[in-house]
């Protein structure tokens, strides 16, 4: 429970006055949450009275009994209401009624049992700008999104500061529930019309009133997941397709707001539809599947050819680049005299993979923008004896071998090469794909523009908790192709081609000494490099590009060999990430 006294909140409040601000708060068995609401409008900071208006719908656990603690403290600012019998249930608009019955502010704002606040001038700000500008109808403000399954949070919206029209309110969800404010007597309008009874209903309806701002800041946090937010897709499908009916059927919207929510329902379906089949609820399953196909045809056709059409292209594309490069011959890398700095395509292999090497490499050497050299790395305990006829010959047409290094796994694709070709731009590959021609010129083009930045054709965002700490790899957004340059959350992906500018490292620090690495990070040269990144200020600009992720070699022993089956599948990146924490002393 927060330390502020009721007289220390309503220090700065007019004597006798009424709330200008009614705080409305409905929960239902929600006892881990509630106090965290509560506080949440108990850290206020204002100049003008509010209530705490909190409706509890007869919950069966505790959520009464805490809301009672806080009503013996804060008797004149919170006002509740407990029920004895669950009046949401009764679908006969008593909750609505009884609800509305309870606020008497001049504003009313909004947050649910589940959801908290987390600015203390939240109210202060958003009444000081509607009572200075009265052509305007709703405040919002942005918020984040906690996914309680994983702790995740994410900006609810990424919009910047706008006013929001009507066709936007009906199009999709632009704010949290908890950043309205609003004027109580629009509310007693709306709900005198016979109008959809949800959240957006009401936003579109109030933009028919006056200006809807909206203010990026964010000031609120919106749970969401399995017990908290209603995350049932298949009872969702259905409720979607009813509440789109209703917006159809009482807002008459243009035929871009009617074309933009239909597209919304579609995926709304095949959420539902593929919750369906995942559940083994074929019933739904094929009503689903139904609604898609004869509700929203045009999307259904869309997505399916789509969907199909990209799967058969990149399957066949896979196809054709690997018989292509198992026959054609490799380019001769051409001496480059022109160039300020020259580019060094570096990477790493180990017996097991020799046998589809060369497609890498001469997918390396048939560049549309040509390396000044193409360098493989290789552990001194291999002789060149081992490799493969088809890769020693490459020799000829430019290909460098150097198998001199420790056994450093991962790590010696760029450890050897920084150092050999220091004044050079060093590209760094993976052995078990086939890249395609554009990924020197699009990297260097890059390095070019952003001299001082890492470029990567493949970058992931790091997803975070409320304290900022980076959250588990697999919650992370695979292939981002909006991160800007300089943005905190990209990670560059090693397997999609990234270029390191020259002596972007300086190999006397510790963490760039072979031991540190064997000791620290051994098989995940990827998260070690964001670490020294972050250490020295480097930022990630992404590549944009079509193919993120270079096209697969059809070789069934390199998905056995791939340390993304341990790194990734079995979780091993979490771990290097806390030995890394650990031993640099800051997260990601």
């Amino acid at each position: 429970m927060i330390n502020r006294t009721q007289e220390e909140i309503t220090a700065h409040w007019p004597t006798n006055e009424t709330p200008l601000v009614s705080i409305r708060c409905t929960t239902f068995n929600q006892e881990e949450f509630i106090a965290q609401c509560l506080e949440g409008f108990l850290i206020q900071q204002t100049d003008f009275p509010f209530e705490i208006c909190v409706h509890d719908d007869a919950s069966s656990d505790h959520t009464a009994d805490i809301i009672r603690e806080y009503e013996f403290k804060y008797p004149k600012i919170i006002k509740p209401l407990y029920e004895t019998e669950n009046q949401w249930s009764k679908n006969d608009g008593s909750f609505t009624r009884i609800v509305t019955s309870m606020l008497t502010g001049k504003y009313i704002a909004m947050c649910e049992g589940d959801d908290y606040w987390t600015d203390p001038k939240k109210l202060q700000r958003q009444v000081e700008f509607l009572e200075k500008h009265s052509e305007y109808s709703l405040s919002a403000e942005n918020g984040y999104t906690l996914f309680t399954k994983n702790g995740v949070v994410k900006p609810f919206s990424n919009d910047p500061e706008c006013e929001l029209s009507f066709d936007e309110l009906l199009i999709k969800r632009r704010f949290p529930t908890a950043s309205v404010l609003y004027p109580r007597k629009y509310l007693i309008e709306y709900q005198k019309l016979d109008v959809p009874a949800f959240d957006s209903s009401l936003w579109a309806f109030l933009s028919t009133k006056g200006k809807v701002h909206f203010d990026p800041v964010i000031s609120s946090v919106y749970r969401r997941g399995p017990g908290i937010t209603e995350n049932n897709k298949i009872r969702w499908a259905y409720s979607s397709e009813e509440l789109n009916n209703e917006v159809e059927k009482y807002y008459k919207p243009n035929a871009t707001v009617r074309k933009a929510r239909k597209r919304t329902l579609f995926f709304d379906f095949k959420a539902g539809w593929k919750a369906a089949k995942e559940q083994g609820k074929k019933k739904d399953a094929r009503k689903l599947l139904f609604k898609m196909i004869f509700k929203t045809p045009s999307f259904f056709m869309k997505d399916f050819i789509k969907c199909k059409g990209s799967y058969y292209k990149k399957k066949l594309a896979t196809k054709f680049w690997n018989i292509y490069y198992t026959v054609a011959p490799a380019r001769n890398l051409n001496k480059v005299n022109d160039r300020k700095v020259p580019i060094i395509i570096s990477l790493t292999s180990y017996p097991a993979r020799f046998k589809t090497l060369h497609l890498v490499i001469k997918s390396l050497l048939n560049q549309d923008m040509q390396p000044n050299k193409v360098v493989l790395y290789l552990d001194k305990t291999v002789t060149l004896n081992e490799l493969p006829t088809n890769v020693l010959k490459l020799q000829k047409k430019g290909l460098v071998i150097r198998n001199i290094c420790e056994d450093i796994k991962p790590h010696k694709k760029y450890f050897y090469a920084m150092q050999e070709y220091p004044d050079a731009a060093i590209i760094t590959v993976d052995d078990d794909v086939i890249y395609t021609k554009d990924t020197v010129s699009s990297l260097y083009k890059s390095y070019l523009k952003n001299p001082n930045s890492v470029s990567a054709r493949r970058v992931h965002q790091i997803s975070r908790g409320l304290n900022g700490e980076s959250m588990p790899y697999n919650t992370w957004d695979e292939e981002v192709k909006t991160l800007k340059t300089g943005d905190k959350n990209a990670f560059s992906v090693g397997v999609g081609g990234v270029l390191y500018p020259p002596k972007i490292f300086d190999f006397s620090k510790p963490y760039l000494q072979s031991a540190t690495i064997i000791q620290q990070c051994l098989k995940a040269d990827d998260i070690w490099l964001a670490f020294i990144e972050r250490a020295n200020n480097i930022s990630v600009c992404y590549v944009p590009n079509k193919h993120p992720h270079p096209y697969e070699i059809l070789d069934s022993t390199l998905k056995k060999t791939a340390l993304r089956n341990q790194n990734v599948f079995e979780s091993q990146n979490d771990l290097y990430i806390k030995n890394c924490r650990n031993y640099f002393r800051f997260d990601l």
